[in-house]
């Protein structure tokens, strides 16, 4: 009986330590603007985070006296929040999906604002989106998120794991009669995204 309330308590201890982070990201695709929609849902503790990480990133780009917006000198400097787009959020037409320079891809991004829920936070930008002529637009197939892959790998697993499935980022593309989504994880950073017709 000891041993049976033993490997319980064990096996619930093992749960409930196991660390989970995730966000939620709906992606839609406007056609009047040629943009997509983002509302990214996060964590306060990760929001902090990325606000952070960006800040840092940003003070130093200024103190180097490099531009923050992919040389363009009569751009609008960066705000965090795209920083932190543009560091960690990728969207491309290739299932390999390589992060982009964080500051040129920043500035594809345009943030609309954010709106406190509970311990969560939503976030709302806009992305451009490529054209590969005057009229046709190139809309990305794919798309990486790397948000936790460093969490990840630094977060001891109880049972001495590397990086696992708890930290996972889902991504729901809206416009669909029955929403789409895709999940993504340290170990599979890309997925493809299927927009509607």
């Amino acid at each position: 009986m000891i041993a049976v309330v033993t490997t319980c308590w064990l096996a619930l201890s093992g749960m409930l330590l196991h660390p989970t982070q995730e966000t939620l990201c709906e992606l839609q695709w406007n056609q009047e603007t040629e943009r997509i929609e983002i509302a990214f849902r996060l964590s306060l503790a990760d929001e902090e985070r990325l606000m952070k990480e960006a800040e840092v990133a940003l003070s130093k780009s200024r103190e180097r006296g490099t531009e923050e917006t992919a040389g363009e000198k009569s751009a609008p400097r960066l705000k965090p929040q795209q920083l932190a787009f543009g560091r960690h959020m990728t969207f491309g037409n290739d299932d390999a999906c390589l992060p982009a320079p964080a500051f040129a891809n920043a500035a594809k991004y345009r943030w609309v604002g954010r709106r406190e829920e509970g311990i969560h936070v939503w976030w709302f930008a806009e992305f451009a989106v490529s054209k590969t002529d005057k009229t046709e637009i190139n809309l990305p197939s794919h798309v990486r998120c790397d948000l936790f892959v460093d969490t990840a790998r630094n977060t001891v697993h109880p049972s001495g794991h590397g990086p696992h499935d708890a930290f996972q980022n889902t991504f729901v593309i809206l416009g669909h009669p029955v929403p789409v989504s895709a999940v993504i994880t340290p170990r599979e950073p890309v997925a493809e995204l299927k927009w509607p017709d």
